[in-house]
C-alpha cells in the first residue's frame, strides 16, 4: 500500500499539501494550497498508473484531457471548477475547486445522532436546489452517475448544494487505467445507483433522477439504504413509514421506478412537477405562530420542531419564497412543522359525536349571532382599507425610466465604453406598494435585514430582467389585477437580492457609483495592483457568469449589471491586498 503524501509536500512546484481529504478505490484525494493563486485551497486528486513509462503517462494525460474537455467548460454555481491535469513524478494529478461546506452524508449522520431525520420541507428545498444544476449538467451531455449524500455538498457561504465526484472522471480513470481499478468497477454508489447502472446497462439522465430520489428517501427516513441499488423500490412500505404530501410521495415513487422508461424524462420535468406543491410544502407553518428572531433558521426533525441547535449541528436552509396571495403574514416568524405534527394534533382532538347534530342551545345561538356580527364588521373594515389602498395605487407616482443597455459584453472590458445617456424608458410594475420600489414591508428585504442594497438600484436591475422576459409589456404599467406578473417581478427581485448579498457590504454600498475612471485607476501601472487588467477581467467574468449566467455575452447596462461587474472587480482586488502586503 502506497503511503499518502505528508503535509507540507510541494507538488508540481505549486501545490502545497495541507492534508488527506479522502481515500477510496479510485485513489487518494488531498486538500492543497495553490501557491500561485494566493494560497487558494484546492482539491488534488492523485492517480498512480501501473504503467510508469513517461511517454505512456503523457499519452494518458492527453487522452484524459481530450475526453474530459467538457469538464473544463462547465460554468455553474452548483458544479466545481475543474482546472488542470498534470504529471508529477510517476503520478497523475487532477485539480479542482475546493467546496467549503458539509456533505449531505455528514448532515445525515448528525441528524441520526439526534435521533431525527429531515423534514419534507427541507428535502423539498434540497430537490428544488439540486435539480437546476442537474438540468445544466444533462444539457451539457453529462450524466452525473454517482449521486449520493456523499456527492452533494452544501456550500457554506451560500447554502447552495454543489454536485461533486462526477462519474465521467471515474469511468475515464478505469478505462484509461490511470489507477489500478477494474474497468468494470461500479461507478454509482451502492444503494443509490439505478438498477440499470447496477446491471451494466445504458446510463441516462433519468438514472440520476433515480439516485436523487434515493437520496431524498434516505434523508426523510434518517438512514441510508442497505443492499441492492433498488432497495427503496423493493421496500414498498417506505411511504407508509413517512407522512408526506400525497403528490410529493407520487413524484418520489416515479423517480424511483425500476423501469427507466416510466421515470421522469428530465430534471426540468421533475421541477415542473414539484412547482404546484412547492409552496404548500415549504410554507407548512404552525397554526399558532411563535415569535423568533428575524432570519433564524429552524430545523425540522420528523414529528417535532426545534429552534435551537447544538453547536455544529446541521440544517438544510429552507428560505421562504416571496409572499403570495395565499401566504401568511411573515411579520412573525414561525417554525416549520412536519406533516406528522398536524396528524398528531388531529389525533389529539376529540372524535366527532352525535352531539354535533343536536339542536343548539340559546347560548350557542347568541354566540353564533355575535360571531356573525364580528365577521361582518371585519369584512367591512377590510373592504374600506382595500378601497383606500387601491385608490393610492392608481394615483401613485411612476418610477423614472431605466437607462439604456450600452456597455460591452462581460467577455470584453466593460470599462471600454463611455458613460451613456438615457435613451429608452422601462416603466416599473405598479402595485400596492409599487414592486418597482421594494420596501422592507413588501417582502423583498424582509428575510435579509442585514443586507443593505439601494432600493432604487435593485428596482432598476429587476426591471431590466423582468422586461427582458416580457418585451411585449415595454412601455406599460402593471395594473393591480395582474397579480401573476407582480408576483413574478417580486420573485426576480428576491432572487437578485440574494445573489447580490454575496458581495461584501463595502462594495454593495457603492453600487450605482462606479464608472470607467474608477476602473482605470484600479488597473493603472502605478496603482500597485497585483493583477493586470486582463487577469482581473478573467476573474471577474467567471464570478459574474456564476451569478448571472443568462447575461453572458450580452451588453451590460452601465447603470445596472455594469455596476455589479465593477463591484466584483473591486472585491477581487481587495482580496489580494492582504496577501500582497504580507509578502
Amino acid at each position: 500500500m502506497i503511503s499518502p503524501l505528508p503535509p507540507g509536500t510541494l507538488v508540481f512546484n505549486r501545490y502545497c499539501v495541507v492534508g488527506l481529504a479522502g481515500q477510496g478505490e479510485f485513489g487518494l484525494t488531498y486538500l492543497v494550497q495553490d501557491q500561485k493563486r494566493f494560497d487558494e485551497l484546492c482539491i488534488l486528486k492523485e492517480f498512480i498508473p501501473l504503467q510508469q513509462d513517461p511517454t505512456l503517462l503523457e499519452m494518458m494525460r492527453q487522452c484524459f484531457h481530450q475526453e474530459a474537455a467538457v469538464l473544463y467548460e462547465l460554468k455553474h454555481e452548483q458544479l466545481p471548477h475543474y482546472r488542470i491535469m498534470f504529471i508529477h513524478g510517476d503520478r497523475l494529478y487532477l485539480v479542482r475547486e475546493y467546496i467549503m461546506g458539509k456533505s449531505c452524508a455528514a448532515m445525515l449522520n448528525e441528524r441520526r445522532a439526534e435521533s431525527g431525520a429531515f423534514s419534507q420541507a427541507e428535502v423539498m428545498q434540497l430537490l428544488l436546489q439540486v435539480l437546476p444544476g442537474l438540468t445544466y449538467l444533462h444539457r451539457a451531455g453529462i450524466v452525473h452517475e454517482n449521486l449520493s449524500p456523499q456527492s452533494i455538498i452544501v456550500r457554506q457561504e451560500t447554502s447552495i448544494p454543489v454536485l461533486i465526484d462526477l462519474g465521467l472522471i471515474k469511468r475515464l480513470v478505469a478505462r484509461l487505467q490511470l489507477h489500478p481499478v477494474s474497468p468494470d468497477s461500479l461507478i454509482g454508489r451502492t444503494g443509490y445507483a439505478s438498477p440499470e447502472q447496477e446491471h451494466g446497462g445504458k446510463v441516462l439522465p433519468c438514472s440520476d433522477l433515480y439516485s436523487l430520489g434515493a437520496v431524498a428517501i434516505a434523508l426523510l427516513k434518517g438512514k441510508e439504504p442497505h443492499g441492492p441499488a433498488h432497495h427503496w423500490t423493493r421496500s414498498p412500505d417506505w411511504d407508509a413509514q413517512l407522512t408526506l404530501h400525497r403528490d410529493f410521495a407520487l413524484i418520489l415513487k416515479r423517480m424511483l421506478h425500476p423501469n427507466p422508461q416510466k421515470r421522469f424524462v428530465s430534471a426540468s420535468q421533475v421541477l415542473r412537477a414539484l412547482e404546484p406543491i412547492a409552496n404548500l410544502v415549504l410554507h407548512s407553518v404552525s397554526p399558532v405562530p411563535q415569535a423568533h428572531p428575524i432570519g433564524q433558521q429552524h430545523s425540522v426533525i420528523a414529528g417535532k420542531t426545534t429552534s435551537r441547535h447544538k453547536p455544529g449541528s446541521s440544517s438544510l436552509t429552507v428560505p421562504l419564497a416571496p409572499p403570495t396571495a395565499a401566504a401568511t403574514d411573515s411579520s412573525q416568524s414561525a417554525p416549520l412543522r412536519s406533516p406528522e405534527h398536524f396528524n398528531q394534533a388531529s389525533r389529539n382532538q376529540p372524535h366527532p359525536t352525535a352531539s354535533i347534530t343536536q339542536k343548539p342551545s340559546a347560548r350557542s345561538k347568541a354566540d353564533f349571532k355575535a360571531s356573525a356580527i364580528l365577521v361582518m364588521s371585519v369584512a367591512l373594515l377590510v373592504s374600506v382599507v382595500s378601497f383606500r389602498a387601491l385608490s393610492w395605487v392608481q394615483t401613485g407616482p411612476v418610477k423614472s425610466p431605466s437607462p439604456a443597455n450600452t456597455v460591452a459584453s462581460p467577455d470584453a472590458n466593460p470599462a471600454s465604453t463611455s458613460s451613456s445617456t438615457d435613451s429608452t424608458s422601462q416603466p416599473s410594475p405598479e402595485a400596492s406598494p409599487s414592486p418597482s420600489m421594494p420596501t422592507r414591508e413588501s417582502g423583498v428585504y424582509r428575510d435579509r435585514p442585514s443586507v443593505e442594497i439601494d432600493a432604487q438600484f435593485l428596482s432598476n436591475l429587476t426591471d431590466e430582467l423582468f422586461y427582458a422576459r416580457h418585451p411585449d409589456l415595454q412601455g406599460q404599467k402593471l395594473t393591480a389585477d395582474q397579480q401573476d406578473l407582480q408576483a413574478e417581478w417580486k420573485a426576480i427581485a428576491s432572487d437578485v437580492e440574494i445573489k447580490l448579498s454575496r458581495l461584501s457590504p463595502e462594495v454593495l454600498s457603492k453600487l450605482g457609483s462606479y464608472d470607467r475612471a474608477t476602473y482605470d485607476r484600479w488597473t493603472a501601472p502605478d496603482s500597485g495592483a497585483s493583477l493586470t487588467s486582463r487577469e482581473l477581467n478573467v476573474l471577474v467574468n467567471n464570478r459574474f457568469a456564476e451569478l448571472f449566467p443568462d447575461q453572458k455575452g450580452k451588453s451590460l447596462n452601465p447603470k445596472t449589471f455594469g455596476q455589479v461587474w465593477y463591484a466584483l472587480a473591486e472585491e477581487e482586488l481587495n482580496k489580494l491586498k492582504p496577501q500582497t502586503s504580507g509578502n
